[in-house]
């Protein structure tokens, strides 16, 4: 009993000091980990106030590439990245924003660089033909017909790009209007499927309607006053410039691909 009683106490003291050594080694973890949350937070907090509250890493270079019409400085009015603000300041979707409002400008792109760099990135609208306006003037549509600039005249009118003449759209009405519409997106489709050796050589297109539509070429013999095209309505454009191009070398002065699976010519 006494040798088996005195044993007792010895073993309460090895698991107490176990316990005691264990609650030890924890509270070592705990500050330590703490330690390390105070730290990274303060590290954060110092890059967070480097990267946004100082000039260690302003704006000190702005680029710009695919211009071509507009001028580098209209891009970086229209931008509007502040100088020598915070590059991780930059509100880039803002300046985006503002760089697709300018009527030339079909897509953009900004993008921070550090550490002194923004970068700004366009696509300009290809001017694909000229609408004829009431007051004389032209306006500038891409292939999507998307008006994005005006010439005041016909001698304005960028060189190798087509007019198209709209006829019987006098009614403002909003049916004359839809009409309008799917007339230009008719033509437009048929300037886009034009490989481009035909391409070249349209000099106007014309339209009574959607399903109307009639393509001038400039003549490819001297004996040529002009060729015109019957392209009717806008469907099978794809079709319709096939046909086109592997007959166009008949030199003839008119071509009918209004009904494409009989296609003629004279």
């Amino acid at each position: 009993m006494n040798a088996t009683g005195a044993g007792h106490p010895r073993v309460s003291r090895v698991l107490v000091e176990r316990y005691l050594d264990r609650l030890r080694r924890r509270r070592r973890w705990r500050r330590l980990s703490v330690t390390i949350t105070v730290f990274l937070a303060l590290l954060a907090l110092t890059g967070y106030s480097i990267l946004w509250h100082t000039k260690v890493f302003d704006v000190r270079t702005t680029t710009v590439s695919g211009v071509k019409v507009l001028s580098r400085q209209q891009v970086l009015a229209a931008a509007a990245i502040p100088a020598h603000a915070p590059v991780a300041a930059v509100d880039t979707a803002a300046a985006k924003a503002r760089l697709m409002a300018l009527p030339r400008v079909k897509d953009a792109w900004v993008e921070r660089s550090l550490p002194h760099t923004v970068s700004i990135g366009i696509v300009e609208r290809t001017p694909a033909a000229a609408l004829p306006q009431p007051d004389g003037s032209f306006q500038i549509v891409d292939a999507d017909g998307v008006a994005f600039d005006t010439a005041a005249s016909a001698s304005a009118i960028p060189a190798h790009v087509p007019v198209i003449h709209l006829e019987q759209f006098a009614d403002p009405g909003p049916e004359a209007k839809a009409a309008r519409a799917a007339t230009v997106a008719g033509a437009l489709a048929a300037l886009r499927a034009l490989p481009p050796p035909v391409l070249s050589r349209v000099l106007t297109v014309s339209a009574t309607g959607p399903y109307a539509i009639t393509v001038t070429l400039t003549p490819s013999t001297k004996k040529q006053h002009s060729v015109t095209v019957a392209w009717g309505g806008p469907d099978q454009p794809v079709l319709k410039a096939r046909i086109l191009a592997a007959l166009i070398g008949n030199d003839a002065a008119h071509y009918d691909l209004s009904a494409p699976a009989a296609p003629a010519y004279s």
